[in-house]
């Protein structure tokens, strides 16, 4: 079924948040982000640390993002019944506290439960962009999720070069003193600079996750949002958690920082993002993920090439990031519509899916590299894309057949 019509609500003068604001939102959601996936780049490194297979280390990577997806279902909610404001800074605080526990973690298993906590916590960034949309305007409201989106994604690309670097000149257990020392600047900006959010619900915790399935079963466009955006994210994971192998395994032999260095290289498409949110402020949200997925699949027909073509890994990264990162915003845009004062839940629901799609695409195209090389993973982003589109026309026409002439 359909749903209710999306509501559109304004708010309180005095609850808008400034664009300096939003910008500050987005900092601290990039800085918080890294503690995520600084993991990949440094994955060989680990693994020749413990004297471990690919394949193990992957779960490493796979225990992070399951870790986020636990915290997006379990943590988010909270965003919609307590000060935001207050969440952010517990977690920051707790992040802090598990890089440093990683720094001295005794072997592989250790770290992968470590992961998982760090990644629980590290739903910062999804606490602050409903934070956003709902201290927004309409008119603005994919703008402004833009922007948060935007620091995300700029911290996941920047993130990764700044381990791959740190990783290949100090060890990888530097990476996570890094994370550490990145925390406590973090902490004291969302301290100062955050303003205090204001709870729209009273409802017990209980029942907030009791209300998440009724507000997934009626309405269709916090589905299609989640389905389509897992897939996608699934596409986003296979790519990155192998760069490092390709790049090592491949005809160029390059070490973890040439693997962080191309977060760069993606952070280029970052900023799609933002422009994605302004496109769906235009042209709808819909429109916006149909094409999404159109550049998604067409950056892994160009991937399939980059297993000899450094020129075809370029652009292929570039491709693929403005694909993913613009279908992000504007699925997030899509489904926040739905009910603006159900934010958090809403948002809970629809990274959790997304996340669980990277983590389901971490693992199998980790085993699928392990098996039958690049050319494995690059199928199986096709096959993802190709899912996509077929879930995106199914759903555009199923609206139609309901839209009245």
């Amino acid at each position: 079924m359909s749903g209710p019509s999306p509501v559109v609500t304004t708010p309180a003068p005095a609850t808008i948040a400034s664009r300096g604001k939003i910008f500050m939102m987005a900092v601290i959601a990039g800085a918080v982000i890294t503690n995520l996936y600084c993991v990949q780049p440094i994955l060989p490194l680990i693994a020749t640390g413990f004297h471990a297979s690919l394949t193990a280390v992957d779960l490493v990577a796979g225990a992070a993002l399951l870790g986020f997806s636990t915290g997006l279902a379990l943590l988010l909610p909270l965003g919609d019944r307590f000060d935001r404001r207050k969440l952010v800074l517990a977690q920051i605080v707790i992040a802090f506290l598990l890089d440093l526990v990683a720094l001295f973690v005794p072997d592989i298993w250790a770290l992968a439960a470590v992961s998982f906590g760090i990644g629980m916590v590290s739903c910062v960034p999804q606490q602050l962009v409903p934070f956003a949309g709902a201290m927004s305007l309409p008119a603005e409201r994919g703008r402004n999720v833009g922007t948060v989106v935007s620091g995300i994604m700029v911290g996941i690309l920047v993130g990764r070069t700044i381990a791959g670097a740190v990783g290949q000149a100090y060890g990888w257990r530097a990476v996570y003193g890094v994370e550490a020392a990145l925390m406590i600047p973090s902490g004291i900006v969302a301290l100062s600079m955050l303003p205090k959010g204001v709870p729209s619900t009273n409802l017990s915790y209980g029942r907030l996750l009791a209300s998440l399935w009724p507000l997934m079963r009626d309405n269709r466009p916090i589905r299609e949002s989640m389905i389509v955006q897992a897939l996608l994210w699934a596409c986003f994971n296979a790519f990155w958690v192998n760069l490092a192998a390709l790049l090592a395994n491949g005809p160029w032999h390059l070490g973890s920082a040439w693997a962080g260095g191309f977060g760069i290289i993606g952070a280029a498409g970052a900023f799609a993002a933002s422009l994605g949110g302004r496109a769906s402020d235009r042209r709808g949200t819909r429109y916006v993920v149909g094409a999404s997925i159109g550049i998604v699949t067409l950056a892994y027909l160009l991937l399939a090439g980059a297993n000899s073509s450094l020129t075809l890994l370029v652009i292929g990264v570039i491709v693929l990031d403005i694909g993913v990162q613009a279908g992000l915003v504007s699925n997030q845009t899509r489904a926040f519509a739905v009910d603006p004062k159900a934010q958090g839940r809403i948002n809970s629901l629809y990274m959790t899916a997304t996340f669980l799609g990277g983590a389901l695409g971490t693992v199998v195209s980790g085993w699928l590299m392990n098996r039958f090389g690049w050319n494995g993973v690059v199928v199986l982003g096709l096959v993802l894309g190709m899912v996509a589109a077929a879930f995106h026309r199914r759903g555009t026409n199923t609206q139609a057949q309901r839209t009245p002439a």
